[in-house]
């Protein structure tokens, strides 16, 4: 009994080893294990269907996936690029599912455990992630009547880019599982948003894809090494992307430093608006792209008061008029940013629940995003005057402010939603402007 006892727990540790200090979630590794099961289910059901007798074939494919995931590449949004799909698009036209599976998931394997370092769990759950993904497509373009004897439109370009959908489809299903237990955000709408920022990227790369599996199987499956001449190329095409998005990230953070030295009674101000924003929306259980958006708009929501400083200061009757002013022009600065949502909430940041502010709004026809950014700059602003307690908690004082004014100021759901998750997380409400972004706080 001991001995068994021994060995149970040594499995567990060996597949489940610490993360963070702290254990996998319980459900999380039902999940993990799940995926592992389905995968090593599909190939024991029919292990004679691999083709074997073609090993020289799997070994290539499988060195130069293992290649190709050595080398992720960051995703602003969170996982890794890699340029795996193109092998793996081949990999389907040319072996049966059951090959495909096997090859994709030692592949992957591999790659990840050379790239990221020996974590058991994340090493196997990422094989089989991507093995049944593979399968599936596979299944997929052999169901379409896909073939590479008469190559053709109908006989490959269309049976290879519903392959392509099927596998992003099932990938993201799978991604997006994995990330709805650490992010708290909803399954689905992860699951939307994934497949939509890699959909047309796949499909512009299943030409090439058709294209190599031709000469795989016309000229010399050696033909597949042409992969490698590309390679470059596609990671730089990535990067690009990355550093795109790097860069939008840096323009953001310049026009918060911009606000910052504007009105330096109030550093952090944008920061510390942006944190409780984003912690609301996720309590709230909002998509990734939404969050994304409200941390944006909640970091330059006063862009528009960049000059406007004596503004603050004024007791001139037209102070309301100046700030409406003031709301126009930030969302005429932040028109620039290529994302409607952010332009809304800076725009709509003031108005009230009931339909009494600046715009006139009312419920609903104030974007959510402008609600919780409205809520979180009206609470940072109460603890700035004092109202919270020194240990960063909302008192009472606060609490009795934000309630009185759901309803009317604020949204009921986004008020619960933040005094959730400042419970979750007192640091939220500390006034140090050294607080982390919420992106590093995911």
């Amino acid at each position: 009994m001991l001995k068994a006892e021994i060995h149970r727990h040594s499995a567990r540790f060996f597949l489940f080893p610490q993360v963070g200090m702290e254990r996998l979630p319980l459900g999380f590794q039902f999940y993990i294990l799940a995926v592992i099961a389905v995968a090593s289910g599909a190939l024991w059901i029919s292990p004679a269907a691999i083709s074997w007798d073609r090993w020289p074939e799997m070994l290539m494919f499988t060195a130069l996936i293992t290649m190709a995931a050595m080398y992720p590449i960051p995703n602003p949004r969170g996982g890794y690029f890699t340029s795996t799909p193109m092998l793996f698009y081949v990999l389907l036209c040319v072996h049966n599912p059951q090959t495909a599976l096997l090859v994709s998931s030692v592949g992957s394997s591999l790659g990840a455990v050379i790239s990221r370092g020996w974590v058991p769990w994340r090493m196997i759950f990422t094989g089989a992630q991507w093995g049944l993904s593979v399968g599936l497509a596979a299944v997929m373009f052999h169901l379409s009547a896909g073939s590479l004897k008469d190559p053709g439109v109908l006989s490959l370009l269309v049976p290879l880019t519903l392959a392509s959908f099927v596998m992003q489809v099932s990938n993201n299903l799978f991604v997006s599982g994995f990330h709805s237990w650490f992010r708290k955000t909803p399954f689905w709408g992860s699951w939307v948003v994934g497949v939509k920022d890699s959909l047309w990227s796949n499909f512009l790369s299943v030409p090439t894809a058709a294209l190599l599996a031709m000469f795989f199987v016309s000229v010399h499956p050696l033909t597949l090494l042409l992969f490698i001449a590309s390679f470059p190329a596609q990671r730089w095409a990535t990067e690009l992307y990355v550093q795109h998005r790097r860069i939008f990230g840096q323009a953001i953070e310049s026009l918060v430093v911009a606000i910052d030295a504007n009105f330096p009674q109030g550093k952090g101000h944008s920061r510390r608006v942006a944190n409780m924003a984003v912690a609301t929306a996720r309590q709230l259980g909002l998509a990734d792209s939404v969050v994304d958006g409200v941390e944006i708009g909640a970091l330059v929501h006063d862009v528009g008061m960049i000059g406007l400083e004596e503004l603050v200061e004024s007791d001139d009757r037209d102070v309301a008029a100046r700030l409406l002013e003031h709301v126009r022009i930030g969302a005429e600065v932040a028109g620039e940013i290529p994302r409607r949502d952010v332009v809304e909430i800076v725009l709509y940041h003031h108005e009230n629940f009931d339909g009494t502010g600046y715009m006139g709004l009312r419920g609903s026809q104030i974007p959510v995003g402008a609600r919780i950014v409205a809520l979180a700059e009206a609470v940072e602003s109460m603890i700035r005057a004092g109202l919270s307690s020194s240990e960063g908690n909302l008192d009472n004082a606060v609490i009795k402010q934000i309630r009185d004014g759901a309803g009317k100021l604020f949204d009921p759901r986004v008020v619960d939603a933040l005094i959730e998750a400042a419970r979750d997380d007192p640091a939220l409400l500390r006034l140090s402007s050294d607080s982390p972004p919420p992106s590093a706080r995911r």
